[in-house]
């Protein structure tokens, strides 16, 4: 069983080591799957859950009784979404030869460490006391850090860009996500309106 699984995990394990052959080798030589890739994705919400369920009260402040770990997922998996419609958008104007779907399994390919971060670091949690949080801190930003490194390996191998290329491009890609963002609330908040408004006419309309 373990085998199976660390056959399965071969190429994320790669890609921790050796990024840029690894992300090659996901799109160039056609060695990755959707199916890992959401694999890989799942198991970072349910690892999140868990930490905010289970960590302890000494790095999480939160109430695991008001916890809701749905509005938890939906917030990731949205942020997710984001980032890779508003990195396509741009590369597509850039030259980038990435396509969304490499996009995606780059971006979940590279979560692989906070995979290997989250879980020990909430176990760890349960151990420690206020002057050792510092260790939790630690290895969840070790985690973070090396995922946003191999994210941005992942934009230079993916795009076929160079350092400096990638850079401007993820500049451009956060101030993508934002205008994203911004239309979408827009949206939201005039459908909002417009509901408001269709819904007193009806109230007028069956009051008469």
């Amino acid at each position: 069983m373990l085998k199976r699984i660390f056959k399965f995990y071969a190429l994320p394990m790669y890609i921790m080591v050796k990024p840029f052959d690894g992300f090659y080798a996901m799109k160039y030589q056609h060695e990755g799957t959707l199916k890992l890739a959401f694999l890989n994705f799942i198991v970072v919400l349910f690892s999140y859950a868990i930490n905010n369920q289970y960590a302890s009260l000494v790095v999480n402040p939160q109430n695991p009784l008001e916890l809701n770990s749905l509005l938890h997922w939906v917030m990731l998996i949205g942020a997710l979404i984001l980032f890779c419609v508003s990195n396509w958008s741009v590369t597509s104007l850039t030259n980038g030869e990435g396509k969304l779907k490499d996009i995606f399994m780059m971006v979940c390919y590279a979560m692989t460490p906070l995979v290997l971060t989250i879980v020990p670091a909430t176990i760890l949690s349960r151990f420690l006391s206020a002057e050792e949080a510092g260790f939790y801190y630690m290895l969840m930003s070790i985690g973070v850090m090396y995922f946003v490194f191999l994210v941005f390996a992942g934009l230079i191998v993916v795009h076929n860009y160079t350092v400096a290329k990638a850079v401007l491009t993820v500049v451009l890609t956060f101030i993508a996500l934002l205008i994203i963002v911004f239309l979408l609330t827009l949206l939201l908040t005039l459908w909002q309106q417009l509901w408001v408004f269709a819904y007193s006419i009806y109230t007028e309309l069956m009051f008469r």
